[in-house]
């Protein structure tokens, strides 16, 4: 005989004001749940304040023939669970101020007794709040689909550029760096294994259109969740990079999106320059213009506001963009990591760790990926 059990988990979110290097998006609120496979619930409640859930499992210990789905309480999002996790985890994030949970059982009389799933908390996401922190002047940076038609060189190589959310309460961008499926950003966006086995790193995240209105919403234009779990491979605060490789989901293939090399001499002073990048987490954009002129390197020994001797360059970017390339045009290469806006202080320019500095740390450390340079 089968059972199923249904639960719908609905739950009430608070914002909360919170301030970091990353883009802090959400906060943790305590919920202790669990369930074995005969256990039928219905549990409802709704929060207008949130803006997006992501449960966070203690276990999954899944039965065979068992499924357990998140939804929106529209359907249009969902997220679908089977089997085992190795370990406590965040879900995908679901927009909207409520959880659908539908458990479905196997039969009963095999999974009797079986404590199936356990959350003990989630993320809450609370609106968009904080001041620009380095737009320079007007902003001048566009939705990546803009520049489709017109700069298909740099469209492609933006494929390669992530939404990053890190312990689902914070949004940075990272890359594919080489051929191997390595991803990197900050330091400050993922400072240790515990970050790089809670993230959840996005593709695709553009709008069909230029005009359509989502290109300024934060998460807007979903895009495709290729992987919520990374191996951690290195990582140093002072250069302010973190490198992870994917463990990407099953059916995933990278390499549809390409992937980035650096330029192993670094940059060159007044070179002209470009950033792909998910700014406040709104949908893949380009900055390419300074006050309407290319932007450019302006100083190659630049003491930030985040950390000394980095690259100096005015283009727009904004919270969120933490972990962008920033590209020559010349030969499409990396040649910096952004990682400090400081267009609003009194030095004048944005921050960027250059990419031989990096590029040198990794070789040395024997852990370049394949096709980096």
């Amino acid at each position: 005989m089968f059972s199923f059990a249904k639960l719908t988990l609905a739950l009430a979110c608070v914002a909360s004001a919170a301030s970091a290097a990353a883009l802090t998006i959400g906060s943790d609120v305590a919920f202790t749940f669990s369930a074995n496979t005969t256990t039928t619930q219905v549990i409802n409640a709704q929060d207008p304040n949130a803006a997006y859930i992501a449960l966070h499992f203690s276990s999954l210990n899944l039965p065979d023939g068992a499924t357990l789905e998140l939804t929106t309480p529209d359907g249009i999002d969902s997220v679908t669970l089977t089997g085992q996790a190795d370990g406590p985890f965040y879900a995908e994030s679901l927009r909207g101020s409520s959880v659908v949970l539908t458990y479905t059982a196997p039969d009963e009389e095999i999974a009797r007794d079986v404590v199936a799933f356990g959350i003990d908390k989630f993320a809450q996401g609370f609106p968009e709040t904080g001041d620009i922190e380095a737009i320079c002047g007007t902003d001048e940076s566009q939705p990546s689909v803009c520049y489709k038609a017109d700069r298909p060189t740099e469209y492609s190589l933006s494929q390669a550029v992530a939404r990053l959310s890190i312990q689902a309460k914070s949004l940075c961008t990272a890359w594919l760096l080489g051929s191997e499926g390595h991803l990197i950003t900050n330091n400050h966006c993922i400072k240790n294994a515990d970050d790089a086995a809670n993230i959840q790193v996005e593709f695709e995240a553009e709008c069909a259109s230029c005009s359509d209105p989502d290109n300024d919403v934060k998460k807007g234009c979903k895009g495709t969740i290729v992987a919520t779990s990374s191996t951690f491979i290195k990582t140093n605060p002072m250069l302010d990079y973190t490198l992870v490789k994917l463990k990407v989901k099953p059916g995933v293939n990278l390499a549809k999106y390409g992937y980035l090399q650096a330029r192993e001499a670094g940059p060159t002073l007044d070179e002209t320059i470009w950033i792909p990048q998910h700014p406040k987490g709104k949908p893949t954009r380009m900055a390419f213009l300074d006050d309407g002129a290319l932007g450019t390197v302006n100083s190659l020994a630049f003491d930030s506001a985040c950390k000394p001797n980095e690259m100096g360059h005015n283009l727009d970017t904004d919270h969120g963009a933490s972990g962008s390339p920033v590209l020559s045009a010349s030969d499409m290469k990396v040649v910096a990591l952004h990682n400090c806006g400081g267009c609003d202080d009194t030095s004048g320019m944005n921050g960027a760790i250059p990419m031989d500095k990096i590029i040198a740390e990794l070789r040395a450390a024997r852990v370049l990926p394949r096709n980096a340079v």
